[in-house]
């Protein structure tokens, strides 16, 4: 008899950094439980985006099925291009939401009438779906970070949607487990009662950095283990990248640095659009100051989609516009849906220094020992692992973005350069042990 998980949230390989999180969660439980079957679930609003964000995964002979729950977004079939979205897309999700709120709570209720009201508003792929959960040996919440709200009105809603999935495996006694996330900062009080009250019910539960356990222990009372984030243990691949990066323009002989970048909201601020332009403004003269002092640029899209805030092409393209023509003789752009987490990792390896919004990016360029430097945004990761690592100094917070600030972290770098590699070789060796205790931890669970 097989044994069935499903992880959670969603696949969506033209993420690198989830990607790389879901295929290690899979080789975790590859350790832990025999004769394994992984389910994951789609993401995507339309056919072209369902394939864009599972064809490397299918590869892997991974099992999809349709979301229960799913996100506004897709159920309104939208495909819209903005980064920033209007109030009537808002108001549009908001009406969704709501509808959608009702028949799943009655899905997880412990009433069968409520059971059967709720299936009857499913699709039949979805039903499907539904089915599966009492046959899971485990539902598995990938690791990464998802849970952390800044005091939106609809915070509440975003938690739900994303503890759905582990509330109905509770209601059907499946056990849940949480891999090592980033939780927090939840200014939402709705938001944080129910965050506490669903994964208090889990049979495992980790954080990725000491920065989330100590808030889990400060303000939901909860004391859990620290476990390295999953990227720490992918492997790159095999790839020569050297050819394949010449023929886009790199220059071996010169020393480089690779930046990646992302769309940002920045939800919560009175001032996001000046910090957005902000942001992107100072990023370009940050390259500029370093092509000056003899680097070649690589910006890389990391994130492909599919929705514009999560495609980094947005973002990069507005920086190399914003460069004067001189400085982009020295700027590569590079883009290619066609590369898995593990090339972009090994292609990392071939770069002097990463500067990273997309924090997995970071962590594969660390993997490569790539030194790197992390802009941080969204929740605890960024500060809470440069810190575990012990480079909390190599950290910058996306709203306080300025090129001088990169230039004297690159400078510091380029003093303590041996020194960083350092505990990036410590750190590596505490993996090892790390991964093991995970998979005996989970054993001890089944």
């Amino acid at each position: 008899m097989k044994n069935k998980i499903l992880v959670v949230p969603g696949n969506t390989d033209l993420n690198r950094g989830d990607q790389a999180l879901v295929w290690e969660s899979i080789r975790v439980f590859e350790d832990v439980l025999p004769n394994l079957q992984v389910y994951l679930y789609e993401s995507g609003a339309n056919e072209e985006e369902k394939m864009l964000q599972k064809g490397q995964s299918l590869g892997l002979g991974y099992e999809f099925i349709p979301r229960i729950l799913q996100h506004p977004r897709v159920k309104g079939k939208s495909t819209t291009k903005e980064i920033k979205y209007s109030k009537f897309v808002y108001v549009k999700w908001g009406f969704n939401a709501i509808t959608d709120l009702i028949s799943t709570l009655m899905l997880s209720s412990r009433f069968s009438l409520f059971n059967k009201i709720g299936k009857s508003t499913l699709s039949k792929e979805q039903k499907k779906s539904l089915e599966l959960f009492p046959q899971l040996s485990a539902l598995v919440v990938k690791g990464g970070g998802f849970l952390h709200s800044y005091g939106k009105i609809y915070d509440a809603y975003v938690m739900y949607y994303f503890l759905f999935d582990l509330m109905l495996a509770h209601r059907y006694k499946v056990k849940t487990i949480i891999l090592p996330n980033s939780i927090g900062p939840l200014k939402n009080s709705l938001a944080k009662r129910l965050v506490k009250r669903v994964i208090a019910k889990s049979s495992y539960i980790s954080v990725r950095e000491d920065v989330s356990k100590k808030f889990l222990k400060t303000e939901l009372n909860m004391d859990v283990p620290t476990v390295p984030d999953l990227g720490f243990f992918l492997k790159g691949s095999d790839d020569d990248f050297e050819g394949y990066l010449a023929e886009r323009g790199f220059d071996k002989t010169k020393k480089n640095i690779a930046i990646t970048l992302r769309p940002y909201r920045f939800d919560g601020y009175a001032n996001a659009d000046e910090l957005y332009a902000n942001y992107l403004n100072e990023i370009a003269k940050f390259i500029g100051t370093q092509v000056n002092r003899g680097y070649n640029i690589s910006l890389v899209a990391h994130t492909l989609g599919p929705s514009a805030h999560e495609d980094d092409r947005l973002a990069l393209k507005d920086v190399y516009n914003a460069i004067s023509e001189d400085v982009k003789k020295n700027v590569i752009y590079l883009e290619d849906f066609g590369l898995n987490s593990r090339q972009m990792q090994k292609m990392y390896s071939y770069y002097d220094i990463l500067v990273g919004t997309r924090f997995h990016s970071v962590i594969f360029a660390l993997n490569e020992k790539t030194p790197s430097l992390a802009i941080a945004y969204g929740g605890n990761k960024s500060y809470g692992i440069m810190r575990d690592i012990g480079v909390p100094d190599f950290v910058l917070g996306i709203e306080a973005v300025s090129s001088d600030k990169l230039n004297e972290m690159v400078e510091k770098l380029e003093i303590e350069r041996e020194d960083y590699l350092e505990k990036i070789t410590q750190y590596q060796v505490k993996l090892v042990k790390e991964r093991e205790d995970l998979v005996k931890n989970l054993k001890e669970i089944f």
